[in-house]
Order: C-alpha cells, then structure tokens, then sequence
C-alpha cells in the first residue's frame, strides 16, 4: 500500500466480508445491494496489482459465521514476512450481551472486533495490518488494534465504538477515495497521500455529511505512511470544497472536484453511493458553514433519541459540526458526539 500505482499492491492480501442482507431479517435490516461500494473497492485491488489468491470476498448468504472463520485463518497464514493485509467489513455492527463489539454475519455466532485483530496478530506473518470497517460500532477495531503496540496495526473505522453509524457508503467512498489517490484528499497539495490525511478526510467527512465522528488508531510511526503517491496535484485551490447548491429552492451538499476552461465547476452530490455529478457555475456555489458552534464549557440541551427528550448538558470538546456533551446528572459513560441538530 505504499504507491498508487498499477502494481503498487503486489504484497497486499485482501480479505474482505460484505453483508447486506441477513437471515435474521427481524434483527438485521436489509441494505441496497444496487453499486454497493464493496464491490468497487474490491475491484480497486484487482485492477491494480494485488494477485487473486491473495484476495478473499465473502458476502451475503455465503458469509456466514462458520464460514467466514473457516477461510480467516487459512488465507491469513499463506502470507509472507513483508506483507500487508487489508480487513474490510460493511454491514451491521452491535454489542452483544458481554459488551463487545461484533459484526453480524449471515447468520452464526458473534464475531468481535476482539476475535478478529486476535487472529490476524497470532496468524498473519506480516507486520502491518489495516482494519476498515464501515458499519455501527466500527471503532471497536480501533480499540483492539493499539492492544498490539509490537505491531503496524491501523484501523480507520466510520463510528466511535459505542454510536450507531449511518447507512450510506460515506465512510467506503471516503477509504476509496484515498486508495485511488484523488486530489482532494490529499490537503497539503503535495503529490501523496499519508495514513494521518485519509484519517482526517474520513473523520470530516463523516461528521459533515453524516453527523457522526468516525474513529481510528494510526501508531504514530505509521502517521506519514503514504496509501497514495503520483496524485495529480490541484489545479485550482477549491477543489475538494464542501458547498452547497440549489436547486429548485433547495440546498444540495456536495464538493468540487475539478474546473473546466470555461469557469464550470464539477460537484459531486453526497447520496447513498455519491455517484451523482453535476456541472455548476460559479454564481450558483455557496460555502457549506456548520450551521451550528457552541463554545467549549457551554451550556446546552441534547435531543437523545431514544426517549425523545431534551437533556442540559455541557460541551466538553468540539470537532469540525460535532460537540462532545456531557448530560448534567449522568455519569461519563453517556458521554457523546452529537450533530448540530441535536443541540440548542
């Protein structure tokens, strides 16, 4: 994973679970199956330079939890000393009744975030390892991979450990953004993208679009660990901005990512899948602003969902439109990242 190149992922092993359909359907729920972005990160592999036998996609009916543990450890130990792995998993996260965090298979038993960064340590003959995962509960990969302080193990996952996650591929298109090496992922402008500038895109990303602070672990010697080298460099410095376009007397969010000679301005529409492009003039571009910004100390109320109530709380800490709240009167484990629409 150190070049974006065709044949730059040669020593990277692929092991990739995609559920979006389960057979516990009354726990589960479905998820669109049309230009799912597991697919095309898996596709992002093959097509540049990662050996077949060295990737393994399980998805749907087959990955069932007896399945998915019966292929993990094989095609973990056919791996040599230099080699990287790549964990991806998309589908549904939870805690169980010990308070783990687990990913939910097909159908079978609870697979932990614990178990999984356990088995890679005592089987994986490599050194470095990335644990992505986009679904409820993701960070808890990011709690067990800095367990390994002797090993590279990084996780980049879309939620904190104890938050629900959204069911848009925001987090999936983010992590292959950075895989393909776009421009706008790479902030400081200067031809590569390091581990710490995807971590960041991602957690903006996330908290712009999704209300939500993802989570990750990067060791700090792997900080400047480049996943993307040749990136064309920007042409114009508001590639990449988050604005907001209106249409019909409705705003749309969405960011630029390229200008053409006549002064047009391609933006890329946040969606399920953020396929949708269109071409905008300069007149018809706002600035995204969070709409929202309450001072560290402050006092607030918290919309919590659950019981549909407004809580006092205070704001311990702020990131990008998120507040972290403490609710007066409760202890610290309810402690929590809230969207701007929560608050007031």
């Amino acid at each position: 994973m150190k070049a974006q190149v065709k044949t730059g992922f040669g020593k990277t092993w692929v092991f990739m679970v995609g559920v979006l359909e389960w057979k516990d359907a009354n726990s589960f729920a479905s998820f669109e199956k049309k230009d799912r972005l597991d697919n095309k990160i898996l596709k992002f592999f093959r097509e540049n330079g990662t050996p077949e036998n060295q990737i393994l996609y399980i998805s749907d009916k087959q990955a069932t939890t007896k399945a998915v543990r019966e292929a993990f450890v094989p095609f973990l130990k056919q791996a040599k000393k230099d080699d990287i792995l790549l964990f991806y998993y998309c589908g549904h996260g939870y805690k169980n009744d010990k308070k783990q965090v687990c990913f939910a298979n097909y159908q079978g038993a609870d697979w932990s975030a614990e178990e999984i960064v356990k088995t890679v340590n005592e089987n994986f003959a490599g050194n470095t390892a990335f644990f992505t995962a986009d679904c409820c509960n993701s960070g808890g990969l990011s709690l067990e991979a800095q367990k390994y302080k002797s090993k590279n193990f990084v996780a980049l996952n879309s939620v904190v450990p104890k938050d629900v996650s959204t069911g848009n591929w925001t987090f999936s298109n983010a992590l292959l953004y950075g895989l393909q090496g776009q421009s706008f992922v790479d902030t400081d402008n200067d031809g590569a993208i390091t581990l710490n500038e995807l971590a960041n895109y991602i957690d903006q990303e996330m908290a712009i679009v999704e209300g939500q602070k993802s989570a990750n672990y990067i060791p700090t010697s792997m900080k400047n660990w480049v996943v993307a080298s040749n990136v064309t460099k920007k042409k114009n410095s508001r590639i990449g901005e988050r604005v907001l376009v209106n249409y019909e007397e409705q705003d749309w969010l969405g960011f630029i990512t390229s200008v053409n000679k006549e002064g047009l301005f391609k933006v890329r529409f946040y969606s399920y899948t953020n396929d949708e492009t269109d071409w905008v003039e300069a007149s018809r571009l706002k600035p995204f602003v969070c709409k929202k910004d309450f001072a560290v100390g402050a006092s607030v109320k918290v919309y919590y969902k659950d019981d549909d109530k407004w809580y006092p709380a205070k704001i311990l800490k702020k990131f990008s439109c998120l507040h972290y709240i403490h609710y007066e009167g409760f202890g610290n484990e309810w402690d929590e990242w809230v969207s701007q629409e929560n608050i007031k």
